[in-house]
């Protein structure tokens, strides 16, 4: 993982956007673009609303706690620019939309077109990352074990009800989870302990997606595990996350004092080396780069241990409470230093750094679109 050239860079910071994940991104954004190393960087920072127009927006707008306040002030206090212009304004762009238009192809296509280089994984990797239906059946056809489920579209869901009601029934039991096929953030996901939560659960993850899934309900410890690189991608160390309730909601992943974050997973050292190996070996299945992350459990039967992957994730939040900087703390890498090259923990901004310097390497080594 080379250093970024040292020359100045024109970095846009791209956050905010049309999903669900909105508020979160404006926060990541955020973050991100006070992380760039002024010594190496020009840091622009462009908002998506939530039409998909893109805006160059003043640092007073940057900090703004919610999309509505940035939005409200758009008009008269930044400057609307068209995609086409990016050329002209920015060297290479840190992604830090979330979700829909962000992490499932749509913004990366974009970015391919006007010649861009841009951090994370290209077009097919973040389409696939995102939709839980496809990268599942990759995992179960590379061998990895995943929580049963039932795919249920709305239109067979208004057709069909009893009938699917009886499949879940019979094929998943209760409890169950019900999500949406193409959300994060846990936007959208509810467990069923009962038939009469099922219906309730079903017709909340419809609002969000017209295809869901429902799992069996795996509990065990619940981890995500941060991989980096492209050709050669290396795991950090996994981390265990412990909350309130059955799952880990949207409340308790953004909200200060509602899970706590423990890393490495405790668990035996030698399942902590199998999550890393499976998180790399499924980040190189799906074609990820630069960064991304891989969640699942671990649930210990007697004196074995299982691990059942959730979902690999091709782009990730970075807040200043966020377990990627823990992760990432417990990283070392060789440095440039004032005294010569020293191996180093990955602070925020050194990270920060690193990603970046791996979109203008992949970008510049890459054939056609990534």
């Amino acid at each position: 993982m080379n250093q970024i050239n040292q020359t100045k860079k024109r970095v846009g910071v791209i956050f905010g956007g049309k999903s669900s994940e909105k508020e979160i991104s404006l926060a990541t954004g955020r973050y991100i673009y006070h992380l760039l190393d002024p010594q190496l960087f020009e840091g622009i920072a462009l908002y998506m609303d939530n039409q998909g127009f893109l805006w160059q927006i003043p640092e007073k707008l940057v900090i703004m706690n919610k999309t509505s306040d940035v939005e409200s002030k758009l008009t008269k206090e930044a400057k609307k620019i068209r995609f086409e212009e990016l050329p002209q304004k920015v060297d290479l762009i840190f992604n830090a939309l979330l979700g829909k238009y962000g992490e499932d192809g749509v913004i990366q296509g974009v970015l391919e077109l006007i010649n861009i280089p841009y951090t994370g994984s290209g077009i097919l990797a973040s389409a696939v990352g995102m939709n839980k239906k496809v990268h599942k059946e990759l995992l179960i056809h590379e061998g990895f074990l995943v929580p049963q489920d039932l795919l249920v579209t709305k239109v067979d869901w208004k057709k069909n009800k009893a009938e699917i009601i009886k499949k879940i029934e019979t094929k998943i039991g209760f409890p169950c989870v019900v999500k949406p096929v193409c959300e994060g953030s846990s936007v959208g996901v509810a467990v069923a302990k009962k038939g009469v939560d099922l219906n309730k659960a079903i017709e909340n993850a419809f609002y969000w997606d017209p295809e869901i899934l429902i799992e069996k309900f795996i509990r065990g410890k619940e981890f995500m595990c941060v991989v980096w690189g492209n050709e050669n991608p290396e795991a950090m160390l996994p981390t265990e996350v412990v909350f309130e309730g059955d799952i880990h909601t949207y409340e308790s992943k953004y909200m200060p004092g509602k899970a706590q974050y423990h890393t490495p997973v405790r668990v035996p050292e030698e399942i902590v080396k199998e999550i890393q190996r499976q998180a790399v070996a499924i980040y190189k299945l799906i074609g990820a780069k630069g960064y991304g992350r891989v969640d699942g459990f671990v649930v210990q039967e007697g004196k074995d241990f299982k691990i059942y992957i959730g979902e690999p994730h091709t782009g990730t939040i970075m807040i200043p409470s966020s377990y990627v900087f823990q992760q990432a703390a417990r990283t070392k890498v060789q440095t440039k230093t004032k005294i010569g090259n020293k191996k180093m923990p990955v602070n925020p901004r050194l990270l920060v750094t690193k990603i970046l310097g791996m979109a203008e390497e992949v970008h510049g080594n890459k054939k056609g679109y990534l």
